[in-house]
């Protein structure tokens, strides 16, 4: 039996970057919440293209890949998926902290609407919305599905991350732990 949230997480330093990678357990029964459909590979966010610091602003962006959310529950119960990234940390250790000597501020991350879609005939969108934020620092409801809807199974193409870096930021590598989870209920 599944825990009501799937989540996926990860550091990586490398540039400016943010990585999700799974580590929830596979699906079994149809009774189970809401979940990333492990068969088709972990939600992922590529590197942040590399920034050239001149003593402007900068605007960098990186990929985030596509994913299928599953909810054969029968529960109608609806469900949710968050996105959190704190601030970029330029230092060490698996969350960048140690040592950091400067940071990018998480509230700089912005991205559109994810685009969500049917996966099959059987699947209906009513209830099903998507939304875009700026400012990743606290969980961000990216996609919803009301109480009574969201049964079925959804292609979700996220958009591209964009991320603003300041024109003060010191040269480094600079990273976070970024946070894709779904929750049941609305």
């Amino acid at each position: 039996m599944r825990n009501a949230s799937h989540v996926f997480t990860r550091t990586r330093l490398v540039a400016i970057a943010a990585v999700l990678i799974a580590c929830a357990p596979a699906r079994s029964a149809s009774a189970d919440p809401p979940a990333f459909d492990d068969g088709f590979g972990a939600p992922t966010i590529g590197q942040f293209n590399p920034v050239t610091l001149n003593g402007t602003q900068q605007l960098t962006s990186a990929s985030m890949a596509p994913f299928v959310i599953v909810d054969d529950s029968g529960a109608l119960a609806g469900w949710h998926v968050t996105l959190v990234a704190p601030d970029f940390m330029n230092g060490t250790g698996a969350d960048c902290s140690i040592g950091a000597t400067s940071t990018i501020p998480g509230a700089n991350l912005s991205m559109n609407a994810p685009v969500v879609t049917a996966a099959d005939a059987q699947t209906d969108m009513t209830g099903v919305t998507s939304a875009g934020f700026t400012d990743f620092t606290t969980p961000r409801t990216i996609i919803t599905a009301a109480a009574g809807d969201g049964a079925g199974t959804y292609d979700v193409a996220p958009q591209i991350l964009k991320l603003v870096v300041p024109a003060n930021v010191l040269a480094g590598a600079y990273c976070t732990s970024a946070t894709l989870a779904i929750t049941s209920g609305p």
